[in-house]
Formats: C-alpha cells, sequence, structure tokens
C-alpha cells in the first residue's frame, strides 16, 4: 500500500466525514514530487464550524481522519483545518501550498479562487501592510495613567 492508496482513503475519510460542508482538499508539500517521503501535508476546507471550538474540531480530524490513516499506512499527515471565514484570512503557509498543490476536491472552484484572489498584487499589499502592523506595535511599552 503506497502513498496513492492513502491519499485516495484520505480523501475518501475526509469527504464522508464533513460531508455538503466540505470546501476543499488540497495536498501540497514534498510527498508532490517524492512519493517515497513519509509525510502527506493536506489543506481541507470546510464551510462551516459544525463546532464552535477549534481544538474540538481539529480532535475530531486527529481521532476520525489522520490517525486511522496514519495507522494503516504508516505516513503522517501534516493537515491544516479550516473553515471559509479563517481560509479568507491570509495565512503565511499559503506561500508553501501556491507552490505546488494538487486539487483533490474543490467546490465550485473554491480554493483556487481564493488563491487568485491572495497573490492579487493589490490585495496581496493589503494584507503586507496589515502584518507589517502587527509586527511593528511595541509590546513592551508601558502606558501610563
Amino acid at each position: 500500500m503506497g502513498i496513492k492508496e492513502a491519499k485516495e482513503e484520505l480523501v475518501k475519510l475526509i469527504r464522508d466525514f464533513y460531508g455538503d460542508n466540505l470546501l476543499s482538499i488540497i495536498f501540497y508539500g514534498r510527498h508532490l514530487k517524492d512519493p517515497d517521503f513519509p509525510e502527506i501535508d493536506v489543506v481541507v476546507i470546510i464551510d462551516r464550524p459544525y463546532d464552535p471550538v477549534k481544538l474540538n474540531r481539529i480532535a475530531d480530524f486527529v481521532e476520525n481522519i489522520r490517525d486511522p490513516i496514519e495507522e494503516k499506512y504508516g505516513y503522517h499527515v501534516s493537515f491544516e483545518l479550516y473553515t471559509r471565514e479563517e481560509a479568507e484570512n491570509f495565512h503565511s503557509g499559503y506561500l508553501d501550498v501556491v507552490v505546488n498543490y494538487e486539487v483533490a476536491y474543490d467546490r465550485e472552484d473554491y480554493f483556487q479562487n481564493l488563491m487568485k484572489e491572495m497573490l492579487d498584487p493589490k490585495k496581496a499589499m493589503d494584507y503586507v501592510k496589515y502584518i507589517s502592523t502587527i509586527e511593528y506595535i511595541p509590546v513592551d511599552r508601558e502606558e501610563k495613567e
């Protein structure tokens, strides 16, 4: 059983678990170029949070999807799990994804349209300005009352 079978079952488990709430499954990373690499990187985007606590959603993914694949196939599954709202905020991890990715499922081209938007120079500058603003806020400055 190789990486192709592991990824096929991973997609099936994700689709079965999230059903109509699923927007995208995107594989990325080194395993796309090196099938002997023992790690599968995947971004999963769901439409709505079925549980308001992100940690619970991550625990569900680990228990119902990641662990069964790792135990059966021996590949480590590194994942990013986002809701639509979370996905539409800039994540520096997208820079790794956009270099080399494989679409396993993308309802109405959601992820591909999101990447086009994120890579638009005007919008990218807005993200950079936002990130830069955060980085320059002095955190050790004492406020006098």
